[in-house]
């Protein structure tokens, strides 16, 4: 394997030192924001270099985000180079262009650590849909946030101090929109969706929600009623269609809930499939030795011939997620109508409602947003 690799920040430096004493792997580009000096390795900022070389034959994308990742990452498809990549972004994008891409140029496209971090999550689900029959997923997908949560309630931190202690270790990016918003964690849930259910997700159908406006009484109220919350992200078969629901909300989860175990930075990941049941998959969700260790073993799938895909099925959808019915606890900051129609019971600081469409309370709560008023939801389980 000949490789030109695209980026070397800590992730890439990983990956550099897990292959580069490997007998069948050599490194003969890298790009990268500023110079780098390897033996043997060729510096360059010109990434067409790269893809018109015909001796290398995989490129490892390593720089992130949209553009020009996928441009980068398409161009090396077309030029028949196995492309490895920790790009969830792009990943949940151009997820249906980039796999046929792949497939017409008889490449790889490989990208187990776009979820998961060092967890072995998409292999999982890609070998359990080759023999059975996947009914769900569901977990703990994004560290930064779960680390927030879990000083708030672990430590009674509040969201602002949490925040800062993720950002001075590491956890949280300057801007930590992606994480809080849960954007990361809804594109974790549409990459997952795909592979686990052999369709095509686009990532803006699925329902999203964050912790931004997470209050230190909201933890209070889900500890009133034995619950601990958690940002979930999960996909579900459902309808008498086989249709397909993806959604990502916080979630007040029962205190002996696996996931309400997973402390720190950790993920939990889970599906429940014909045959097998359920089976959970736990382990670091992000840093670069963790992401580094995923994209090395992608590498090494590539050098050993392994399946392009990990679903051969793309099968297009539109998801139905007002077929799923959950009960929410929710605050708001003034009363409102719509919410008193559909309320059970006064939950601390919140209400309790009756089991709902998950995408009308998503839907109201993108109004409420609109309309300048605060509001946090979770699900209740």
């Amino acid at each position: 394997m000949v490789i030109g690799l695209l980026g070397f920040g800590t992730v890439g430096k990983g990956v550099y030192q897990v292959l580069s004493e490997r007998s069948d792997v050599e490194f003969k580009y890298v790009v990268s924001l500023e110079k780098v000096e390897l033996e043997g390795v060729k510096y360059t900022t010109d990434v067409q270099e790269i893809l018109n070389d015909p001796e290398v034959d995989t490129v490892i994308e390593l720089i992130g985000g949209l553009h020009p990742a996928f441009e980068f990452v398409s161009g090396a498809l077309k030029a028949k180079k196995n492309v490895v990549t920790a790009n969830k972004h792009m990943i949940s994008e151009y997820y249906a262009e980039l796999v046929k891409l792949a497939r017409e140029n008889g490449v790889c496209l490989r990208y187990s650590a776009a979820v998961g971090g060092g967890v072995p999550w998409l292999i999982s689900l890609e070998r359990a849909h080759r023999i059975s029959r996947i009914y769900s997923l569901r977990g703990v997908m994004n560290g930064t946030t779960n680390f927030i949560l879990d000083a708030m309630q672990e430590r009674g931190a509040s969201f602002e101090a949490a925040l800062t202690e993720a950002q001075s270790l590491g956890f949280a990016e300057a801007n930590p929109s992606a994480d809080i918003d849960g954007l990361d964690a809804s594109r974790k849930t549409t990459i997952s969706s795909n592979v686990a259910f052999g369709v095509v997700v686009d990532g803006h159908e699925v329902d999203t929600f964050g912790i931004r406006s997470i209050r230190e009484c909201d933890i209070k109220a889900a500890s009133s009623h034995g619950r601990v919350c958690k940002l979930m992200g999960k996909g579900v078969r459902c309808g008498e269609k086989d249709e397909i629901a993806a959604w990502t909300e916080p979630c007040f989860l029962p205190a002996n809930a696996p996931e309400a175990g997973v402390h720190e930075g950790n993920n939990l990941l889970s599906f429940d499939a014909r045959f097998v049941g359920k089976e959970s998959f736990f382990g670091p969700g992000a840093g670069g030795p963790q992401t580094g260790y995923a994209v090395a073993q992608d590498c090494l799938d590539v050098c050993n011939f392994h399946p392009g895909e990990y679903n051969r099925e793309m099968r297009a959808v539109r998801l139905q997620n007002h077929l799923v019915l959950q009960s929410y606890y929710v605050r708001l900051q003034d009363s409102d109508s719509w919410l008193a129609e559909r309320t059970e019971e006064v939950w601390e600081s919140g209400v309790k409602t009756k089991p709902i469409p998950v995408s009308e309370m998503h839907a109201f709560a993108r109004k409420m947003l609109a309309q300048g008023r605060e509001i946090f939801f979770a699900c209740i389980e």
